[in-house]
């Protein structure tokens, strides 16, 4: 047989470039594979033959380059055996020896022998093996697979790249090694799934999950090597397939124990500890090997529980690699290797908490139960740095309040704050209490507990004479929003806690997020005229609604004046409100609204007025009853501003009665619906689409306006 195969005259052969080329019957070189030939065993044969060769003649430039970089003197035998070896030395310009290795080389395990096979067709190919055993297995199925027998073979006197003796062999001759006696059968299913000397299997999933239900059904005691092996394949690729590597790894193990398959325990956790390095070890094989080490009655060597707690530290990278379960894995392997359980845990700790900080992660999960014990205050006394890793928490870094203070307390770091300790700096009780009150989310109420923490703290603030900062809004950063605590501010400034100055209007946080249930009539606080001076421009600016430059703008739905309430209303009537300084400054406000429906006002004026009364809402009820300016309210004469806003002239009765047939609705689109365009060109004839558009915007604005007054003058009613 030749390297060439034809079928009705259509031809298939391979070049000196080992590409297959293929022509039609007129010797025309084709562009793609005639069907002819197509899936034929022909074809097969030819593509095997040039994966063989392209592989080995890649496989010789590469070791003749290392071998001329290294200095290696081979044997010119090699050269003259193979011309692909020829050429692959001459271009590296390795130093050919004549005079071959002395005789012993054969008994050389690490030294590399040559062995030379020929092809059917005419192909000649050296192979460097070492001399192991398992070379005549490569030899029987080279021949009955791909077609190549053995004709010679000859010591080089070359070492293996990189041995030293002890280094792991390749696959699948390490699968031959482990199954004496099979080393045929071993390698022969290595083949079938893709191993050969020219290369492995290609990673694609699919087809290595097909291939490997293909072995568990017929070479089952195989399938661990193979996963293994796999594994090691995508973890080496990386990217994508280092997700597979997990999934391997985790059924390599799974197959080891469906199977009653023994390894080494070194070995074993050598192989968890590197799977744990790369990221690539699911908690699942984790919490499986802790079971598999710890079942009840068991005994745990010590040497067996500090693997296995090396491989916990290994695996941890960032603080979504801890599992809820991990501490208590641990304390299983160590109550049966004898360990107390809790040092274990807390030597777990002072190695991952370096690497990830303290309660990073899910704080509801492993962090709860691997603090739950001594662990904590066995770490302090291994790690004393970890009184200040507990001082830089937040409330929401622990699972809620009362168990933040609770790791203040154990680890000391309460001790260090309150002053009972030495070896806080002066100021940082004052930091590290603005850090946590700025902590505190928005969306839900002031934890007690804090509250109470910075009120003990008072004494130890005092005496440091650091002004405390509050967390007020920061307009240039994200933080737009905050609870600021006027009723501690009220009580630390009662203890003689300095606070530092508050910003302009107090940053405008707005009256909802300004916190006084404790102590609502904030004494203290509005007796230092900073803070009065501050709350009173805040509050102006909220009711004024310069917070919200897009609210009261005429036809803007931000605060529409017929809506009982908006999202940002008062959903009840801020605490800070019911203060003296806050009853004044409603009061002074009212009297500005007032002012401005006496200086006369246009509709879109009217909007601007009746905006704040939607945002402030029910407050109005509880603090403003004005029997005088209800009546004042109630006496603004809608339609005439709308008269005033129209395109043109319009018959007052006319409008009214137009007026009375709408609803208050929001200003949405460009144009009125159809039936009430057909009833504005009823009252209103011969408008432009434009001026349609200015009358339908004006009237359906004084709609929602007498509503608007309808409330207002229901709120200051009694």
């Amino acid at each position: 047989m030749s390297a060439r195969y034809e079928v009705d005259g259509y031809t298939a052969e391979l070049d000196d470039d080992f590409r297959v080329v293929y022509r039609n019957p007129r010797g025309k070189k084709l562009q793609q594979v005639p069907d002819r030939l197509a899936d034929t065993e022909g074809v097969r044969r030819l593509y095997r033959l040039r994966r063989a060769l392209t592989k080995h003649r890649r496989d010789a430039r590469v070791q003749a380059e290392a071998w001329a970089t290294a200095g290696t003197r081979v044997p010119l035998a090699l050269a003259e055996s193979d011309a692909v070896w020829r050429e692959a030395l001459d271009d590296a310009g390795v130093d050919l020896a004549a005079d071959l290795p002395a005789s012993d080389a054969d008994e050389d395990e690490a030294a590399l022998i040559a062995r030379t096979y020929v092809h059917p067709d005419g192909h000649t190919m050296t192979l460097l093996m070492k001399a192991a055993p398992f070379a005549r297995h490569w030899d029987a199925l080279l021949a009955s697979q791909e077609e190549w027998e053995l004709t010679d073979t000859f010591a080089t006197g070359i070492r293996a790249p990189g041995d030293a003796g002890d280094s792991e062999l390749p696959f699948p001759e390490r699968l031959m090694v482990a199954y004496p006696g099979q080393e045929q059968e071993a390698l022969e299913t290595a083949y079938a799934f893709g191993w050969s000397l020219w290369g492995s299997p290609s990673l694609y999933k699919s087809i290595l999950d097909n291939d490997l239900e293909n072995l568990a059904a017929t070479a089952p005691r195989f399938l661990p090597a193979f996963l293994d092996e796999i594994a090691d394949m995508c973890l080496e690729e990386g990217g994508k397939r280092k997700e597979y590597a997990t999934g391997y790894f985790t059924r390599a193990r799974n197959a080891e124990r469906e199977h009653h398959t023994k390894p080494d325990e070194r070995w074993l956790d050598a192989r968890y500890a590197t799977f744990a390095d790369h990221g690539a070890l699911a908690s699942g094989a984790v919490r499986a090997r802790a079971k598999e080490l710890a079942p009840r009655g068991a005994v745990v060597s010590p040497d067996q529980l500090r693997r296995f707690r090396d491989i916990l530290v290994r695996r941890v990278h960032t603080p979504h690699d801890l599992y809820p379960g991990m501490a208590a894995d641990l304390r299983k392997v160590a109550r049966a290797a004898g360990a107390s359980p809790e040092s274990e845990v807390a030597a777990l700790l002072g190695d991952i908490v370096p690497k990830i900080g303290l309660c990073a992660g899910d704080v509801n999960k492993f962090w709860v139960d691997a603090l739950r014990g001594k662990a904590l205050e066995l770490l302090v006394e291994r790690r004393p740095e970890t009184v200040h890793d507990v001082l830089r928490l937040i409330p929401d870094d622990a699972n809620g309040a009362e168990d933040w203070l609770s790791l203040l307390r154990r680890s000391g770091a309460l001790a260090l704050l309150t002053g009972e300790r030495p070896g806080l700096p002066a100021g940082e009780a004052a930091r590290l209490l603005h850090d946590w009150l700025a902590s505190e989310p928005t969306w839900r109420a002031r934890s007690d507990e804090l509250y109470d923490l910075a009120v003990r703290l008072a004494p130890r603030l005092a005496a440091d004479a650091v002004p405390v900062r509050l967390p007020y809004p920061d307009p240039a950063s994200d933080r737009r929003r905050a609870l600021i605590p006027l009723d501690l501010a009220d009580e630390l400034l009662q203890h003689g806690v300095p606070l530092a100055d508050p910003p302009p209007e107090l940053g405008s946080p707005g009256a909802a997020q300004m916190l006084v249930h404790r102590r609502p009539h904030l004494t203290w606080l509005l007796a230092d005229p900073r803070f009065a001076r501050e709350l009173r421009g805040g509050l102006d600016s909220e009711l004024e609604l310069e917070g919200l430059p897009e609210a009261g703008i005429s036809y803007h739905h931000h605060y529409r004046p017929h809506h009982a309430t908006e999202l940002g209303s008062w959903q009840s009537t801020p605490g800070i409100c019911r203060t003296p300084l806050g009853r004044e400054v409603l009061r002074v406000w009212l009297d500005r609204q007032r002012a401005r429906l006496r200086a006369g006002l246009d509709l879109n004026g009217l909007v601007r007025v009746l905006a704040p009364f939607v945002h402030v809402g029910g407050a109005v009820d509880e603090l403003l009853k004005d029997e005088a300016a209800a009546r004042e309210f109630a006496a603004v004469d809608v339609v005439a501003l709308v008269l005033a806003d129209l395109p043109i002239q319009a018959d007052r009765p006319a409008v009214e009665g137009l007026m009375a047939t709408m609803r208050p609705a929001d200003l949405i689109g460009t144009r009125p619906m159809p039936d009430l365009r057909t009833r504005i060109d009823e009252t209103l004839p011969d408008l432009s689409e434009v001026q349609v558009a200015q009358a339908w915007k004006a009237l359906q604005t004084g709609v929602n306006c007498q509503e608007g007054l309808r409330r207002v003058v229901a709120r200051l009613s009694d």
